[in-house]
Formats: C-alpha cells, structure tokens, sequence
C-alpha cells in the first residue's frame, strides 16, 4: 500500500474541515458553545440537524458571529490560532526576549507554508500527521534552507507538547521522533590579527562604537545581544544577568589590558556602554549587523567570519591555554558546563595539550615501575595478609 502523501489532507477546502464548537449525538450535530461564552453571552447549544455540510456551515456561521472572528483572524483550532495561542502564554513570555523573537517569526513562516490550495496555518491543528511534519520540513528546507526548517520543526515539536498537556491537540506528537539532521557545527575562529584589523578599521572609520563592540565580544565573549546591551551602570558590578540564559556573568576588565585602554577612551554616553555615533542611542541587531560588517568587508574580513564566531573564538582560546571547563563556563557565562564545551572548538593546540598530559603520566608510571623506586621497593603483602 502506497502511504498517502502528506499533501492529501491539505489539498481539501476548509469546507471539510469539521469546524470547531460542534458535537454529533445519535448522527444529529449541535453547536457546542464553549462555557466562557454560555456565561457571558447567555449563549445556548443550538441544533444543526443530520445533514453534515450544512450543519458544518450553520456552525461556521455562528462561529463567526459569537466569537467574534476578524476576516483576518485565526480560525480556533487552527495551527495558526494554535502557534498564536502559545505565543501569548506564560511559558512564552518566560523565553529569552531573542528566542520570542525568532518562535514569533517561525509562526509566521509556517502557518504561511501553501500546500496544497490551502496553507499550513489555515489547517486544523488536529489534522496534522507525522507526515506532514516530514513533507514540510522537506520543504522548508528546499526554501529556506536547512537551519530554518530545523528550527521551524523544533519549534513547531514546543507547541505541539504544550497543547497536548493543554488537551487542544491529540496526544501523539506528528513534530516528534523526525530524526532531524544534525545541524553543520560553525568552526570558524578568528585570530587576533583579524581582530586588530577591524578594530583598526573601525576607528579610521571614525566608528569606535565598532571596535569597541568587537573588543568587548573577543576578549569577553559575550554574545552579541549582551554586548549591545552592556550599561555602564552594569559595568561598575561585579556580575550581570546574561539576557539569553539569565546566568550570572562575572565582569572583571582588569583582566585584559587593551580592553581597559578601549574603554577609558571612550565617550561615555548616558546609559549603553556601545552607542551609535551620532545619535548616540544603543544599537539595535540589524543596524549594527549591517554596520559592522561593512567595516569588516573594508577590513578583509571573509564572510564566513561572523561577530557571534568571537564569542566562540575567546571560549577556544580558554581551552586551549588550559583553561578547566569550570573556568570556561564562568567566563563565558554558560549554564552548564557541557555548553561551554560546545562552544570551545576542537584545534590542534587542545590535541598537544592532551597528547603532552598523556605522555607525562606515561613517564611518571614508567619511573613508578624502575628498579630502586619507591613502588617497587615496598614488598608485596602475603596474599593471606591482605583485606578480603
């Protein structure tokens, strides 16, 4: 038997799509309005008959006119009401003000994803099968490419664990158990000759809100969002709260010299420590993306090296001085120690410094094994003599 493909139930009108607030009892339909509405409305079940399109169309009707649907509006039950829905909940609000960002984004792409004559979003959330999940992150990742249909699903997987516990979707997960690709890891590093050229860049071209951006980020490594946010309130305390994680992040400058230097010489606005010239107003991510890249380009900087890639560059540098991983996870601010790993890239300076550990406890047990060494002069206990 050929599986169906996973357009199939998607190709079909709305019309067949049995509308929300309904119920079947002993093959006749009733409009069901839900109880916030009973009360505040004074609102009845109201009886549609035996014939189902009709009955399905007289719902749809009352539907609109009760609850009050915008031409626009999500229909309730929908995967764009449901995206919606979750976007607004406690749980949401609690996410990193940039992990909002992107889920209200990724709710835009998918309830905008056409299949079919419909589109993803006007489909009702409990139709949604696991092999739709497969043929549209397929699709995705032929549009938008393979980062934005992981994300998409892996957000889509959120939603979809929520409105079960919820009871608004069945309890089999089509978004779980995809077996998604594992994402490419970034494995550029910069080094601190490119550094010096951006920064050097940057105040030729008069834009020492950009050197010192890359300064705080390479020596600090500090996401781009904390770089930005940096106060200098913040800067006079010991610890500020990181705005992805809300990790406590120790902030000693006099640790690193040249950033000291950077720092003192420049004009202290009235709150970021990293303003735009001119308007002197903090940067927001797009303005100051496009802007420091331009300087970058003028520094032959390569593409590939992006200023998220700094804060992975001052974690590598860590691990390759020998840094423990419980250093590395305070400096760069990170949870749990295995993110700080993760962060610190593979180099053959780590490889020398493991083969160089090895090899010195080799040495120390071969001279534990010489003759006339303090192991092998202590003699053996009898067997009957040791603990059992």
């Amino acid at each position: 038997m050929t599986p169906a493909a996973w357009t199939e139930p998607l190709a079909s009108s709305d019309d067949n799509q049995r509308p929300q607030h309904v119920k079947q009892v002993k093959g006749r339909w009733y409009w069901d309005p839900p109880d916030r509405l009973r009360k505040s409305h004074g609102l009845k079940t109201v009886a549609l008959g035996g014939d189902t399109p009709n009955a399905w169309a007289a719902a749809r009707s009352l539907n609109k006119e009760h609850l009050a649907l915008a031409a626009e509006a999500p229909l309730p039950g929908s995967v764009a009401w449901l995206l919606g829905t979750f976007n607004e909940t406690d749980r949401f609000n609690g996410l990193a003000a940039s992990t909002q960002k992107d889920y209200r984004h990724l709710a835009r792409v998918l309830g905008g994803v056409e299949v079919g004559n419909t589109t993803l979003g006007r489909m009702a959330a409990m139709s949604i099968r696991p092999r739709h999940a497969d043929g549209l992150f397929a699709k995705l990742k032929a549009e938008r490419g393979l980062h934005t249909a992981h994300y998409a699903c892996r957000y889509a997987r959120r939603v979809w664990k929520w409105a079960a516990r919820k009871e608004l979707v069945g309890p089999v997960n089509p978004w779980a158990g995809m077996e998604l690709p594992t994402l490419p890891a970034r494995k550029t590093l910069w080094t601190k000759k490119q550094v010096d050229a951006v920064v050097a860049g940057a105040y030729e071209q008069q834009r020492p809100s950009l050197a010192l951006a890359t300064l705080l980020a390479y020596w600090l490594g500090h996401r781009e969002g904390d770089v930005l946010s940096l106060t200098w309130e913040a800067l006079g305390e010991t610890h500020r709260e990181t705005s992805k994680t809300g990790a406590q992040l120790p902030v000693v400058l006099s640790a690193y010299p040249e950033l000291v230097e950077a720092i003192a010489a420049a004009p202290r606005g009235k709150v970021h420590v990293v303003e735009r010239e001119g308007t002197c107003t903090a940067y927001n991510e797009h303005t100051f993306r496009h802007e420091w890249r331009a300087i970058a380009d003028l520094a032959g900087i390569p593409k590939t090296h992006q200023f998220r890639d700094l804060r992975a560059t001052a974690l590598t540098e860590l691990s390759d001085s020998g840094a423990d991983i419980l250093h590395m996870r305070t400096h760069g601010g990170h949870k749990t120690a295995a993110m700080a790993a993760r962060y610190a890239r593979p180099t053959a300076e780590q490889f020398k410094r493991a083969a160089a550990d090895r090899m010195a406890a080799r040495e120390a047990a071969e001279q534990g094994n010489r003759p006339g060494s303090r192991e092998t002069d202590v003699p053996a206990k009898p067997v009957s003599a040791r603990k059992s």
